[in-house]
């Protein structure tokens, strides 16, 4: 059985000489499909730094990015999470407001 997954997996590797950090998302397939908007606008912010040598696409849509920033990592991860978590949080919203309507609708007739 094989495991799918839904949500970006979040890593910081530090290079054993440097002491360099960069950071590494793997953006599932499923998580792209419902939040491809969010995460434009987060790879789009200035203060996240890659190149295409940086990114590995996959056949399934899902995609690996290394990036490195000026600030801390799990910062700008954290970011991305709550862009998303607002973004369910206006749809609910939406929802919710939609369900209302036509629950109204059908009680008038």
């Amino acid at each position: 059985m094989a495991f799918v997954l839904s949500e970006p997996q979040f890593q910081v590797l530090t290079h054993r000489e440097t002491g360099q950090k960069t950071g590494r998302i793997y953006f599932p397939a499923l998580f792209l499909a419902e939040f491809h908007k969010n995460v434009n606008q987060w790879l789009q912010q200035r203060d996240i730094m890659f190149d295409e040598t940086d990114i590995k696409r996959y056949e399934d849509g899902s995609f690996r990015l290394y990036f490195k920033t000026y600030g801390e990592l799990e910062k700008v991860y954290f970011r991305l999470i709550l862009m998303t978590e607002k973004s369910c949080s206006q749809n609910s919203q939406y929802q919710q407001l939609n369900i209302r309507k036509r629950h109204q609708n059908d009680c008038s007739i």
